[in-house]
């Protein structure tokens, strides 16, 4: 049997009711790609994103929603795997935290001699205003390899328990650097 879960703002599925106010979105290109651990070939994947620029009346501002497919190999006890999507959304409020932790990864990187986290080491977080109770949290993160990654996790509640784990490589959080770029300086065009 295999179980579905997709992590996408319900808000995207009632574009054009009254109560949300006005939706546009455009889709963009982007390099970003996000990467699982795959326990089928033991080894990492790439996993190419998807963007879209949004609007709505509920989040002021505009909003970077990447996403990804996934099949959350570390939930490995369902047999067929778990179908997923990896998501991260930007508000245009909360693109400083994401360049704090973008930060927080080259200042790592740039060290003599990196420490290696073979757990996550948290570096930053925030509440979506995307969708309010998603938090997506950052951290560090060095696999068996000392391959350093840039972890990101979310969560729906107050448990602190992070629900879904991946991660950008040391090129593509360049990539998602210059997204960033060019969304601060509206580069990215909404064509609805």
């Amino acid at each position: 049997m295999k179980i579905n879960m997709v992590i996408i703002p319900f808000v995207l599925f009632l574009t054009g009711c009254g109560s949300i106010g006005a939706y546009t979105e455009s889709q963009e290109n982007t390099q970003v790609s996000f990467t699982e651990y795959s326990n089928k070939i033991e080894g990492y994947l790439n996993k190419k994103t998807s963007l879209k620029i949004a609007q709505t009346g509920l989040v002021t501002g505009s909003t970077l929603l990447y996403a990804a497919p996934g099949i959350g190999s570390r939930y490995s006890r369902y047999a067929s795997g778990l179908n997923i999507t990896y998501s991260l959304w930007i508000n245009e409020s909360e693109v400083d935290e994401v360049e704090f932790a973008i930060d927080k990864y080259r200042h790592w990187r740039a060290q003599v001699t990196p420490t290696n986290y073979l757990t996550i080491e948290p570096i930053n977080e925030y509440v979506s205003e995307w969708m309010n109770g998603v938090t997506f949290k950052f951290g560090l993160y060095s696999n068996t390899q000392g391959v350093p990654f840039l972890c990101i996790c979310y969560e729906f509640n107050e448990s602190g328990i992070c629900t879904v784990t991946y991660m950008i490589d040391e090129k593509n959080i360049e990539f998602l650097a210059d997204d960033l770029q060019k969304f601060k300086q509206h580069s990215f065009e909404l064509t609805g």
